[in-house]
């Protein structure tokens, strides 16, 4: 009786660890972000940093910004445009793929 009870007690516990949305903060995009981009887009992705300024760097929350496709966004993460490195070397294409979820989650915050 009392393993059934703990069971069910245990099981309902995980489901709602589950159910619990990941925040934009903690997603896999968002470490990749703070890894690579920051130094130049800043950590809301406003560019507003040093290098930022100095590139010209846009605020990638902006609708501007949030109008590119992922497909668009892909490419020019994983090509780069100078000055921005391509980071096709560094980062799997999945990996991408998370950090352009992270930043279309930013842009939904704007």
């Amino acid at each position: 009786m009392w393993s059934s009870i703990g069971t069910i007690a245990i099981s309902g516990i995980m489901l709602t660890a589950f159910a619990l949305p990941l925040r934009a903060e903690d997603s896999p995009g968002a470490v990749l972000f703070r890894s690579n981009c920051v130094i130049c887009h800043g950590g809301d992705a406003s560019g507003n940093t040093a290098l930022g300024k100095k590139y010209k760097v846009r605020d990638l929350k902006s609708a501007e910004a949030q109008k590119a496709t992922d497909a668009e966004w892909f490419d020019l993460i994983s090509k780069g445009k100078k000055p921005m490195p391509a980071f096709a070397g560094r980062l799997k294409d999945d990996q991408i793929h998370d950090v352009i979820s992270y930043l279309r989650e930013l842009g939904k915050k704007q």
